[in-house]
C-alpha cells in the first residue's frame, strides 16, 4: 500500500517540478553569488520582474544598482547567514535569511556584527522580490 501511494504521489510532480531547486537553495545560491559580486550568476536566479527594496524604501531593479549605491558608503560587505526560514507557497516560497554583516567603511574602519534580515519571494525557482532590512545605518560613520 505504501509503495503504491508513494508511486501515485511521485506521478503528481512533473519533471520540471522535480528539477527545480528549493526556494532556500535558490536564496543560498543568490547570496553566495552576491558575496562574489557574480552578477551573471545572480541574473540566472532572478525573475524578469525582480525588484529589491532596502531599508529606507529605496527600490533597485538589479543588484548592480544596489552595489553602485553601496560602493558610495563602504569598501566591502559580506553576510554570514545564521539561519534560513522557508514558508512554502503554491508556486515557490518565501525565504527569510537572517544573520550578520562584516566589512570595511570607505575610511578604512572595519565593522562586524551588523544584523540583517533578507526576505525573498521565490516563484518557479526565480527570485521575484527581495526586501533587505539591517542595522547598517546605526553603525555607518557620520559624514
Amino acid at each position: 500500500m505504501f509503495v503504491r501511494n508513494l508511486a501515485i504521489a511521485f506521478c503528481l510532480f512533473s519533471a520540471e517540478t522535480l528539477a527545480m531547486d528549493s526556494p532556500t537553495t535558490v536564496v543560498k545560491n543568490f547570496l553566495d553569488a552576491m558575496g562574489r559580486r557574480d552578477f551573471a550568476a545572480m541574473e540566472q536566479l532572478m525573475a524578469p520582474e525582480f525588484k529589491m527594496t532596502v531599508t529606507g524604501g529605496q527600490v533597485f531593479k538589479h543588484p548592480r544598482e544596489f552595489a553602485a549605491q553601496s560602493g558610495k558608503r563602504q569598501k566591502s560587505a559580506r553576510k554570514t547567514t545564521d539561519r534560513y526560514d522557508e514558508i512554502p507557497t503554491a508556486d515557490g516560497g518565501v525565504v527569510f535569511a537572517i544573520g550578520s554583516m562584516a566589512g570595511e567603511w570607505l575610511n578604512g574602519d572595519t565593522y562586524t556584527g551588523i544584523r540583517y534580515i533578507d526576505r525573498f519571494e521565490i516563484r518557479n525557482s526565480k527570485i521575484v522580490d527581495m526586501n533587505v532590512w539591517s542595522d547598517m545605518s546605526e553603525f555607518r560613520p557620520k559624514e
